[in-house]
């Protein structure tokens, strides 16, 4: 078991160095609609870079920080906003968390990458963001929590869910859009 977890994590870091599982026009769409707000911008900004726990607990009371770590710390999906793109991707949030599952609990072969590499290996990245974040056997638990936690909006974009929570915190939110 953890030969195989070890192969599917490896490969799945080596392919994402190379830059296949880039999402660029994402990263672009995504930095356009921060870019509308900067408080925002700063705030998705430090929880990649230093956590949402950290982010959650190191806010000050009332602020826009404060206020978006708790939406996210409170949010089941909450921890993939640490992927870039993850605030335009529009894969359904079912569908991308039944991906994830597949990445996460099978062998990664030659065939499966393939797949991952035509598919534009969104749940790749997803999945390589919780298992650097939790290791394997946690990040797999994780998911599944995920799964049950959010059947409310399973059909929803998780983009679309992510900006909805965002601007929760403003009082003047910027235009929603979206990865197609």
């Amino acid at each position: 078991m953890k030969f195989k977890c070890l192969l599917s994590t490896t490969t799945l870091l080596l392919l994402g160095g190379c830059g296949y599982f880039g999402g660029d026009e994402k990263q672009q769409l995504e930095q356009a609609w921060l870019a509308q707000d900067p408080q925002l911008q700063q705030v998705v900004e430090q929880i990649r870079s230093r956590g949402l726990d950290v982010v959650a607990q190191s806010a000050a009371a009332g602020t826009v920080s404060a206020c978006v770590a708790e939406k996210l710390s409170q949010d089941p999906l909450g921890k993939l906003v640490s992927v870039e793109g993850a605030l335009v991707e529009s894969a359904k949030v079912a569908e991308l968390l039944g991906d994830l599952q597949k990445v996460m609990e099978q062998e990664v072969s030659f065939d499966q990458v393939a797949s991952l590499l035509q598919k534009g290996a969104d749940a790749a990245a997803y999945a390589k963001s919780l298992i650097e974040q939790q290791g394997v056997e946690q990040a797999i638990q994780s998911l599944k929590q995920m799964a049950l936690a959010s059947e409310q909006f399973a059909q929803q974009d998780l983009g679309a869910h992510f900006q909805q929570l965002l601007l929760e915190c403003k009082a003047t939110p910027p235009a929603t859009i979206s990865a197609n």
